[in-house]
């Protein structure tokens, strides 16, 4: 593996409507050009459905080499009778997982590739950059104002009053959108029955539509969604609060960039900057590296390690906490920031 550029932070105090059907943060696209003809087709297409949040399907299978090397592409899975003869096309595509035979393995490599969800480094990292200088041009104006936006936002929901029915709004938004997912709607009645505030830290951590909603939702600015969500940011919050870190620590991130996104934060030295959504984090940074490298990367991107020294001591520094002991998933340890986090002196090497 080649080595991956660093990013160190430090923590500080910091001086729309996204109209989009899937709020889920992966799809999974099935490509077969009978994908209509056939009962098995529809069958497959069924079982699909039972690991997966979001299935697209469409019939252009000369389709590999002008979507592979695409950033939004993660994993590919070939299903083929004929295992043999297509291993030998799929050696030229690194993302192909490989070719299966059975409907059922695929359906097994799936569902394991989608356990460690929550340590993919090559989601987009959505931050907002704020410049401390009275002389801007137009651009690096509105830049500012969508970073004191995204700071000030989020303030005022976790400012408005808590209601017994907050949580209703969103509980019906999910039951409509998995009325067809049996698993996931199960788990939206169980959270609908049985979840309390200082339950928020194991709920966000579990495999289930509340952190990838909440976390896609951030990172598009789906302000409607968000809003809908302002309860359980409030008690993430809170609970970060009660369980915060009280001395200064170092952590480490893994983070696919673009070569565009990389020049940006370079180019961003000194300045503020602001992740817009929960950031997790390691402790141990050979485990941050293991993610990392294992991550397929494409001509236009880079594998980045993020370090960031957080002291808690500084005035207005946001709650970050260990969360090892408050999780529902058992990998290692985790340093969890509350959402749009503010970091200062950046320092790319």
């Amino acid at each position: 593996m080649g080595a991956a550029h660093t990013l160190q932070f430090k923590l500080g105090a910091a001086g729309s409507t996204h109209e989009d059907n899937n709020f889920e943060t992966l799809s999974l696209v099935w490509l077969d050009d009978s994908i209509m003809d056939t009962k098995e087709n529809l069958i497959i297409q069924q079982k699909l459905r039972t690991v997966t949040h979001h299935l697209i399907t469409f019939q252009d299978v000369q389709v590999m080499p002008r979507i592979h090397q695409h950033r939004q592409v993660n994993s590919i899975y070939v299903y083929a009778k004929d295992q043999v003869q297509n291993e030998e096309w799929t050696k030229k595509f690194p993302k192909i997982k490989g070719v299966h035979r059975t409907l059922e393995a695929i359906l097994a490599k799936i569902q394991s590739d989608q356990v460690n969800i929550r340590f993919k480094v090559d989601e987009p990292l959505a931050v907002s950059i704020f410049t401390p200088n009275s002389a801007l041009d137009k651009s690096t104006t509105e830049l500012n104002s969508k970073f004191i936006h995204s700071e000030v936002s989020i303030d005022v929901l976790l400012r408005m009053k808590s209601n017994p029915t907050d949580k209703n709004d969103l509980i019906d938004l999910c039951k409509e959108k998995y009325k067809d997912n049996e698993k996931e709607l199960a788990i939206v009645k169980e959270f609908e029955q049985n979840y309390s505030p200082d339950q928020a830290l194991w709920w966000y951590t579990r495999d289930s539509f509340l952190y990838r909603l909440l976390n896609k939702a951030l990172r598009v600015q789906n302000t409607d969604m968000i809003f809908l969500f302002r309860f359980f940011i409030r008690d993430i919050e809170q609970q970060l609060e009660q369980h915060k870190c009280l001395t200064p620590i170092r952590v480490y991130r893994g983070q696919l960039m673009s070569n565009e996104e990389l020049k940006v934060l370079k180019d961003s030295i000194g300045r503020f900057i602001s992740m817009n959504s929960f950031l997790s984090t390691s402790i141990e940074r050979e485990q941050a590296l293991r993610f990392l490298n294992a991550t397929n990367i494409s001509d236009d991107s880079q594998r980045v390690l993020i370090t960031i020294d957080a002291d808690p001591r500084l005035d207005g520094v946001k709650p970050f906490a260990n969360i090892t002991n408050y999780t529902a998933f058992l990998i290692n340890v985790d340093v969890e920031y509350n959402d749009f986090s503010a970091f200062t002196n950046i320092d790319c090497s």
